[in-house]
C-alpha cells in the first residue's frame, strides 16, 4: 500500500470509525479501490425522501462527504463526481472511495 493510501485509511478510521476498510485493485482499470463498511448511516444523509432507495442514497452522500474531507485534510482527490456539487462530469484520479451500508 503506497503511502497515499495508508494516509486515506488512516484518516477514514480517525474521523469515521467504519465496521471495516478493504483496499483493493479494480479488475478492469488501475484503479485502487478503497471499500469502507458502516451498520449504520444518520438519516441525515437522506437528502431526498422520496428516492427509490434511501440506503444507496445515504451511502452515496456518505461518500461524497469523505471524499470532500479527504481533498480538504490530505489535499487527495479521489474519482467520483465533482466533490462540491456531487453532478458530473465523473473525474477520475486512481483512487475511488465506496461507502457500503451492511444489512
Amino acid at each position: 500500500m503506497n503511502s497515499k493510501i495508508k494516509a486515506i485509511v488512516k484518516l477514514i478510521e480517525s474521523l469515521y470509525s467504519p465496521e471495516k476498510i478493504k483496499v483493493r485493485k479494480s479488475e478492469y482499470d488501475d484503479e485502487i479501490l478503497i471499500d469502507v463498511y458502516f451498520y449504520d448511516i444518520d438519516d441525515s444523509y437522506i437528502t431526498n425522501p422520496n428516492h427509490y432507495n434511501p440506503d444507496e442514497l445515504k451511502e452515496r452522500n456518505f461518500e461524497r462527504e469523505i471524499r470532500r474531507t479527504i481533498l480538504t485534510y490530505l489535499d487527495i482527490k479521489t474519482s467520483g463526481y465533482s466533490p462540491n456539487t456531487g453532478f458530473p462530469p465523473y473525474e477520475v484520479y486512481g483512487i475511488t472511495i465506496d461507502v457500503i451500508l451492511i444489512k
